[in-house]
Order: C-alpha cells, then sequence, then structure tokens
C-alpha cells in the first residue's frame, strides 16, 4: 500500500486527538545581533535549512526589526551555522532591514503536518498486507488514530511527552488497526482460492439388479 500524506487534518489532532488547544510551547531562541547593513542576524547553531518558516516576536518590552511583523511567516537564508537572512517567500530576495530591533526571539512553527503525515506512514505500516488500500473519506477509527498519534508527536517534539509515553500510545494504536483490520476485505493475489463452489461426480454407480433403464432414464 501507498500511505496518503495524511490520514487526518490539522482539526482532528485537536478534536479527536485529545490535544487542548494552546497545550504546545512554542520555544524560540534570542537573536544575539541584527544587522541593518547586511540584512544579517547572528545566532549560533540556528540550525535553519534553506527555505525554513520562520516566526519572529520581541521579547520583554523589546521590538521587532523593521519590517518584520509578529506572527508573520518568514523564510530562512542561511549564510553560515550562525548567520542568516530572511525573505518574504520561500528563495525570495533577503528583507532589507531598515531597524534592528531589540530582544528579537526567532521559532520555527510546529510540524503539524509532519506529525500527521508520520501518523499517517505508521498505521499504513500497521495494516495486513491484504487490506484494500484506504480512500477518502476515511474510516473514522483510522481518523482518529492518526490524530491521536499525531498529537503525542508534537507533544514528545516539544517536551509535553515522553518517549516511553509516545511507545504505549504506538502499542496501543497497533491494537487498535489490529482489531479493526480484522474485518478488512481480501484482495489481490492474497485472495485464498475458491473451493465447494461446484461438486463434481467421478464414481460410476453399480446397477446389480438392472433397475435402471438402459438410457439412464428412470421411469
Amino acid at each position: 500500500m501507498t500511505a496518503p500524506s495524511a490520514y487526518c487534518v490539522d482539526a482532528d489532532v485537536y478534536e479527536l486527538g485529545g490535544l487542548p488547544r494552546g497545550a504546545l510551547p512554542n520555544p524560540g531562541r534570542l537573536i544575539a545581533e541584527v544587522s541593518t547593513g547586511t540584512e544579517i542576524l547572528t545566532l549560533d547553531g540556528h540550525g535553519f535549512r534553506a527555505g525554513a518558516k520562520l516566526l519572529f516576536r520581541p521579547e520583554g518590552g523589546g521590538s521587532l526589526p523593521a519590517p518584520l511583523v509578529a506572527g508573520t511567516t518568514y523564510y530562512a537564508l542561511p549564510l553560515t551555522d550562525s548567520t542568516f537572512q530572511v525573505a518574504a517567500t520561500s528563495g525570495g530576495s533577503p528583507i532589507n532591514l531598515t531597524t534592528a530591533g531589540s530582544r528579537v526571539v526567532v521559532s520555527t512553527p510546529l510540524p503539524m503536518a509532519g506529525a500527521i503525515e508520520w501518523a499517517s506512514a505508521l498505521i499504513d505500516d500497521m495494516l495486513p498486507a491484504h487490506a484494500v488500500p484506504l480512500t477518502s473519506p476515511y474510516p473514522a477509527i483510522v481518523v482518529a488514530t492518526a490524530a491521536e498519534l499525531a498529537a503525542w508527536r508534537l507533544l514528545s517534539f516539544t517536551g509535553g511527552a515522553s518517549a516511553d509515553a509516545l511507545s504505549t500510545r504506538l502499542a496501543n494504536a497497533q491494537r487498535v488497526i489490529d482489531r479493526w483490520a480484522k474485518g478488512l476485505p481480501i484482495r489481490g493475489a492474497n485472495v485464498p482460492p475458491a473451493a465447494g463452489l461446484a461438486v463434481v461426480a467421478a464414481t460410476t454407480a453399480t446397477d446389480a439388479r438392472g433397475w435402471i433403464p438402459a438410457d439412464g432414464r428412470l421411469p
């Protein structure tokens, strides 16, 4: 089977996965320096890949470099391990920073899409080989299980759940999918050969008393 990109959507993670809204912290790091002459932001070991989504916010009475706006998604243009610029679009030109701001915090959006894709791929792997490929609208039990796994993946990503807790959820999800999959139809090469659909008489009858007419028909 080929896994879809998602067996659930963001709203399912909150409503079916049991993730309280606002429960996920989104920690950021304080920018060390902002240069208005080169548009370069300095942050040792920032770890941003080209095109990574970034969010900025001021901390403790600080201010953002103009024209950056809090809550707006920007895109990383890494230069070195400790310096980068930002663009308004992925792969775009560096934004001209007219002020340096102060106490600027940068963070990355929570990986909701990645968590859902991870959960969907796991469920696809849990399904038996004979299972019919799932198509939308997906079964409710699959949507709910994917949402729950995605929620716990996000909690583990932000430190709200331990690795052991996530492992327990994975084991529970496997049991749920196993029980549900027992009712799935079998398709393809896994279909067992048909048996007992016809009975062929292979035994020659004997007529010791001569009761059966020569033409074989009963009188």
